[in-house]
């Protein structure tokens, strides 16, 4: 598997003032300077590859990092021509009407770039990455918000702006997982970094929003062993892990859980406030895989395995459990009995991973590969508009893919 971070430079003036920078060279703010130390603390024990635009705001970024960076014009932001050093409420608000057109491949930024040129580029740069990070090793991306959101965007399965996701935060860290030729979200949005204040950013400032935690370490993870519907408790590094997000969600409408132990010690160790249970929230029905490690389940049924975790997110995993599209209908339907509200819900990798694929309504092509499972503790929050959802993080927490039981 080879691992690519993507991330967002450092705040600058312009970025403060919400005026449109393209390919300008501009310099990190103070603010964007303390941003992109503080990450590179975050990231300093990581052996990273590193990459970056050769536009300055990047390249700063990154060198807080390192000096040996490979800097390349093809990562830059799309050119916005006309757009630049205008405000972007303005000018959303003066045309309109040409921004009612970005879905269009044919869109084109007056005298800049058309999207279907800027999204080959940057699959042709992702593609580029890739190539150039050797198996088993993590490369890191230093560039702009709409490249990182084209990313990801285009590796959900979507394919015309505007995409479901929310506004990338500066210095936010996403990343995305390769494995032969499927690619997958693993991280969205974290910028933990900061603050942890920000671990379920933007639900402490919305008044309605879905935010999903993944319970703590369990024996059978540090196993690698699939649970499902086994319903264990969390071990000693569970339990003091989820004590140090506790009083950091705050102000949620229902805090819900699944009424499996490991979930439910979870949610009652970071809130201190009333908890339900719902079995809409247990983990997926993992059928004849449940006590299997994934090498004992390869053994036995690899071509349903790769069928159900990567092809198609109708097909049952353990041949007589749950898919991926089952799992998510049932949260679907648990949320739907409690619109407008801000929800806190302790649940499962896969069940997490169901429900988000649902509510953004990944394109089914896509559906069954779109995410990874996210790690222990990992947060992930949508928000609700236009009666659509929108992904603003995924598995906000630890860095790397934590999953043991599919290495197994």
């Amino acid at each position: 598997m080879k691992t690519v971070h993507l991330v967002r430079h450092g705040e600058t003036e312009q970025n403060a003032l919400k005026v449109w920078q393209g390919h300008t060279n501009t310099p990190l703010s103070s603010k964007g300077l303390q941003q992109a130390k503080l990450l590179s603390i975050r990231l300093k024990d990581r052996n990273l590859k590193i990459f970056s635009s050769d536009l300055s705001r990047a390249v700063e970024t990154a060198s807080f990092l390192s000096k040996n960076i490979i800097q390349r014009e093809s990562l830059r932001e799309i050119n916005v021509g006309d757009f630049t050093g205008r405000s972007v409420k303005d000018t959303y608000t003066s045309n309109n009407d040409i921004f009612q057109s970005l879905k269009e491949d044919n869109f084109e930024f007056p005298n800049g770039e058309k999207v279907k040129e800027f999204k080959k580029r940057v699959k042709n740069e992702i593609e580029y990455i890739f190539d150039n990070t050797e198996e088993d090793s993590e490369s890191i991306v230093f560039t702009h918000g709409f490249f990182i959101g084209t990313v990801i965007g285009l590796t959900l399965g979507f394919n015309n702006y505007p995409f479901p996701i929310g506004n990338i935060e500066n210095t936010s860290i996403s990343t995305i997982v390769k494995r032969e030729t499927v690619t997958q979200v693993n991280k969205f949005n974290d910028s933990i970094h900061l603050t942890m204040e920000n671990i379920d950013y933007p639900a402490k400032i919305k008044n309605t929003a879905l935010t999903f935690i993944r319970h703590g370490q369990t024996d059978s993870n540090l196993g690698g062993i699939w649970q499902g519907h086994i319903d264990n408790p969390l071990n000693e590094t569970g339990v003091t892990e989820a004590r140090l997000l506790n009083n950091l969600f705050r102000d949620y409408d229902l805090n819900i859980s699944s009424p499996y132990k490991r979930a439910h010690q979870t949610l009652s160790l970071i809130v201190n406030d009333d908890i339900q249970t719902s079995n809409e929230l247990t983990e997926m029905n993992l059928g004849k895989w449940e006590g299997l490690t994934t090498t004992e389940i390869l053994e036995k049924n690899q071509e349903q395995f790769i069928e159900a975790l990567f092809l198609n997110h109708k097909s049952k995993y353990g041949i007589d459990g749950e898919s991926i599209h089952e799992a998510g209908s049932r949260v679907e339907k648990l949320i739907n009995k409690f619109e407008n509200n801000k929800i806190l819900m302790a649940s499962h990798g896969g069940t997490i991973k169901s429900a988000v694929t649902k509510l953004i309504q990944s394109p089914e092509s896509n559906a069954a590969a779109a995410f990874t499972i996210p790690n222990n503790l990992g947060v992930s929050c949508l928000v609700p508009k236009d009666n659509k959802y929108f992904l603003w993080s995924y598995n906000v927490g630890k860095i790397g893919y934590e999953n043991i039981s599919y290495n197994k």
